[in-house]
């Protein structure tokens, strides 16, 4: 099962995301975050307990995209991150594909899109 450390500061939709990402991926939701300094702090301090990083970039205190920034060169070369967010303009795609992630999706228009890439993330698990 992939795990999934999401990075969400509204607690309903991380709620709806954890029970969203189990019935439609097959995914785990391993812990989670509301601010990019938390973030940052549980990434560092568990490199491996991660498969997928769901980003929100509007955070509580501080922006998704610096936390996406901080992992392009962290994360293990099987390790994804994905940006999820309300009204993805093209300068926030943009921006999040700089930083390294390896996908975007807007909250309101592609919540199906994003459940069928976490579903074909294909990521074993670790034995």
């Amino acid at each position: 099962m992939t795990r999934i450390y999401l990075i969400e500061d509204n607690p309903l939709i991380a709620t709806t995301l954890t029970d969203g990402l189990r019935e439609f991926s097959g995914c785990e939701v391993v812990a989670t975050a509301s601010t990019c300094d938390e973030a940052i702090d549980w990434l560092d301090a568990n490199p491996d307990a991660w498969d997928a990083a769901v980003i929100d970039v509007f955070l509580a205190q501080g922006n998704g995209l610096t936390v996406a920034n901080h992992l392009k060169e962290r994360k293990s070369p099987v390790q994804r991150t994905v940006v999820f967010m309300n009204h993805a303009t093209s300068e926030v795609r943009e921006g999040a594909l700089s930083a390294g992630v390896d996908a975007v999706f807007d909250k309101s228009l592609q919540l199906e899109d994003f459940y069928d890439f976490c579903r074909t993330l294909g990521i074993a698990p670790r034995r």
